[in-house]
């Protein structure tokens, strides 16, 4: 299967930018913090090295397998990212906020409904159920992506909780990422794959382009030391502190009342 100067182009950068961003977050200790993330990373790293050797021997079949396989694990790591960047955010002092629990349940589960209804209204050009199937099943992780990524810079904002430097910047960079996706997917699940799948592989490779910039933000942003961590409100302090003195008084009477 010939490749085109501008895919062996694009491969060669994806690799050379994931093992960069790895590197970066092993020697910079940045993947202590951010576990899953760094999974995602090296993911990433072998998956184009895979692809790159199946697609070279031209073995079609197993490129289709290993590709879809290798994408249905990329986006459950994203997935799980969601909740280790909200983790970072909405836990300051390692206590969920009850109110702040609350109001992320219920924008999950409204984000949930609205895409699954919202990927039923297009109806994709393809010849096959499969191919439909795919568009459908990715409009979907991108327009769920973007809906949870927004929704947790909005409650966060809206609740004045300050953000760690390197948290925020790779919560930004997947926003971003999320946010042209769902712009791409949505002309991809109108367009179909005709026209020989030109349209799509046009679209593939803007999509790309878009992704490996955010690589280039969190290669030159994790690098950075972080800044110093804003202060806590007063409000959120307190919160904090309230649960925790309950905590304290539950593990206190539970205590006394093992006591003879």
């Amino acid at each position: 299967m010939n490749l085109s100067e501008l895919d062996l182009l694009f491969w060669a950068m994806s690799f050379i930018g994931h093992v960069a961003l790895l590197l970066v977050l092993l020697l910079r200790g940045r993947f202590r913090n951010l576990p899953i993330f760094t999974a995602l990373v090296t993911l990433n790293v072998v998956r184009t090295i895979a692809l790159f050797l199946i697609r070279w021997h031209n073995a079609q079949s197993a490129y289709f397998y290993t590709f879809w396989s290798l994408a249905v694990l990329d986006v459950g790591l994203q997935f799980a990212i969601v909740y280790e960047l909200s983790s970072k955010v909405f836990r300051p002092l390692g206590q969920w906020a009850p109110d702040i629990r609350k109001k992320s349940v219920i924008w999950i589960v409204a984000s949930i409904v609205f895409t699954s209804l919202l990927t039923l209204i297009p109806k994709p050009s393809s010849h096959f159920w499969m191919q439909e199937l795919i568009l459908k099943g990715s409009f979907f992780s991108a327009a769920l992506m973007s809906e949870l990524f927004v929704g947790m810079i909005a409650i966060s904002a809206a609740a004045g909780l300050s953000w760690s430097s390197h948290v925020a910047r790779v919560a930004k960079g997947f926003t971003v990422y999320s946010i042209a996706t769902l712009i791409l997917e949505t002309a991809n699940t109108w367009l179909g794959l005709g026209g020989s799948g030109h349209t799509y592989d046009d679209l593939s490779r803007i999509r790309i382009a878009i992704y490996l910039c955010c690589v280039a933000y969190w290669i030159v942003a994790l690098w950075r030391n972080a800044p110093p961590t804003a202060k806590m409100p007063d409000h959120v302090r307190q919160q904090a502190s309230t649960i925790n003195q309950m905590v304290k008084i539950r593990v206190e009477a539970l205590r006394q009342a093992g006591e003879p």
